[in-house]
């Protein structure tokens, strides 16, 4: 029994080790879905979805598109926030600056979510594509757009940061505008 476990094994690793001659590369393709995506990445992101029910792919594409968009447009309010915006309750000291400071980080992030959730909850699919696979499948491919500029975008995430209040009602937020747009913008070119 040893003995076949061993042999067992030093097959199975002779078939991971050796290359088989019918190794191809094959090019893939871009689905002209992602093709439009990937000319304004700033404003779109595209998803797959594939399932034996065509809906429930297209809600798994329009997921993915959504949480890409999100991701990239988070990073940008929250990279924002780290360089271009004074939280005015980051100086209030308790005595515990440490904590304060923690407690504010994870403030920023959980408000970065909310506000991207937002911005882009309307957020409109603008192209799709579906193909029935030979496996009975659906596989779509949707590409969703912030309707607007980058300077759109910049504005409506400007205005639901400014809108964030303290306990006593004040602005929470001081956003230098220049310096934030930039970092904004620049954010989402990388």
């Amino acid at each position: 029994m040893k003995k076949f476990i061993t042999l067992l094994a030093l097959v199975c690793a002779a078939m991971i080790v050796v290359p088989t001659a019918d190794a191809q590369q094959t090019k893939v393709k871009k689905d002209k879905v992602v093709k439009y995506a990937e000319k304004k990445p700033q404003t779109r992101a595209w998803g797959e979805g594939t399932h034996f029910n065509e809906s429930t792919a297209r809600n798994i594409a329009e997921m993915q598109a959504r949480a890409a968009l999100s991701a990239k447009m988070e990073s940008a309010v929250y990279q924002m926030l780290e360089e271009a915006v004074v939280d005015k309750t980051q100086y209030v000291s308790n005595g515990n600056s440490a904590a304060a400071l923690a407690e504010s980080t994870t403030d920023r992030k959980s408000q970065t979510s909310t506000i991207t959730s937002q911005v882009l909850r309307n957020t409109p699919v603008v192209k799709t594509s579906i193909y029935y696979l030979d496996s009975k499948q659906y596989k779509v491919y949707v590409c969703i757009e912030f309707q607007g500029s980058i300077d759109d975008l910049y504005n409506k995430f400007a205005e639901n940061i400014s809108n964030i209040k303290t306990s006593n009602g004040e602005p929470r937020y001081e956003i230098h505008q220049e310096e934030a747009r930039k970092v904004f913008t620049a954010t989402l070119k990388q």
